[in-house]
């Protein structure tokens, strides 16, 4: 998502290599047949293709950081406000590439800059701790009003139970997220559930099983995580973490379900289950723990008896807070 030096002149190697081996292609190709010597314009095509995204990236990382959003972020992200001033200058940089690149629609409601700024820090968080990662499939996010069906209506509320789907098949490339569970994801009202990384950690998953695994996580802890997983999900009658029961749906579900644990609540998955959190802290090369231990906690945006803001007229706690259902 971001470009650090080293990715720069790889990237400009590469760019260079390609250059020459099409100039080099051309001439010989000349020798042949003269005019094959116009095929010389390729390489500065080339060129600029490949770097084309690189330059703009690292262009669009130094643009000033809206000052409306580093108040978002300090107020309702708990996970950036733990970070030391380098490193909040780096989340910045990745919601700024992050915003430049994803569409962010709402679906009959409208999204303010607190929604876009809240989606980015969502799918920030979970590969904060990889070097150099890449969204490659996701093109678009879409805001609903509240939760949805199977049929993404959100007009019938004893089947609207969805708080948020990552896109397969027709929908891939497509992240789902109700807003108001979105919302709720970011109070400090202490809540394990956040949907919006709850989704992102789906797309980690999927782009580990297509590009490979990020050079910060060794293949032996993949090997454990899968064998832990399936001895939880054998025995799911000894769940003794407090985790929501969606977690034992599937594999990829307990993966996204205890990995809003880990960066909502990672003091407590600790202290309840210390083997869990310590392997997904080597799987997402980070110590959330370790990071916000200093932090007080602050007084929630929205409070669990103030209206939700869906517009349901429920409390907030009654309405998007107890919604366990994700799709993938």
């Amino acid at each position: 998502m971001l470009v650090t030096p080293e990715i720069n002149r790889h990237n400009r190697r590469h760019a260079l290599t390609m250059s020459l081996v099409i100039a080099i292609a051309a001439v010989g190709a000349a020798l042949l047949y003269l005019p094959f010597l116009s095929l010389l314009v390729l390489a500065p095509v080339a060129y600029w293709a490949i770097r084309g995204r690189c330059l703009r990236r690292m262009s669009v990382a130094q643009q000033p950081f809206p000052p409306q959003w580093t108040s978002t972020l300090e107020s309702r992200v708990r996970f950036y406000r733990a970070l030391d001033d380098a490193q909040k200058d780096r989340f910045r940089q990745m919601v700024n590439v992050f915003l430049d690149e994803v569409q962010i629609t709402g679906v009959r409601t409208d999204i303010d800059d607190t929604i876009r700024v809240l989606v980015a820090a969502s799918a920030i968080i979970p590969v904060y701790g990889f070097t150099d990662w890449e969204y490659h499939r996701l093109g678009e996010v879409l805001i609903y009003p509240g939760t949805f069906d199977h049929d993404y209506h959100t007009d019938k509320p004893a089947e609207a139970n969805i708080l948020g789907l990552t896109g397969l098949g027709h929908l891939r490339g497509v992240v789902i997220l109700s807003k108001p569970s979105l919302l709720a994801a970011f109070t400090e009202d202490p809540n394990p559930e956040n949907v919006g990384v709850h989704e992102f950690v789906h797309l980690v998953e999927q782009e580990e099983v297509e590009k490979g695994l990020p050079p910060e996580i060794p293949i032996e802890v993949v090997r454990q995580w899968v064998g832990f997983v399936a001895r939880e999900l054998a025995h799911p009658s000894n769940q003794n973490t407090g985790i929501n029961d969606y977690a034992y749906t599937n594999e990829h579900e307990f993966f996204a379900v205890v990995s809003e644990y880990f960066f909502n609540s990672p003091e407590t998955l600790q202290t309840k289950n210390p083997a869990l959190y310590d392997l997904l802290r080597r799987l997402f090369h980070q110590d959330p723990a370790a990071l916000t231990s200093h932090l007080p906690r602050r007084r929630h945006q929205i409070g669990r008896n103030d209206p939700c803001p869906c517009g349901s007229g429920k409390k907030f706690k009654d309405c998007c807070l107890h919604s366990p259902t994700h799709e993938n």
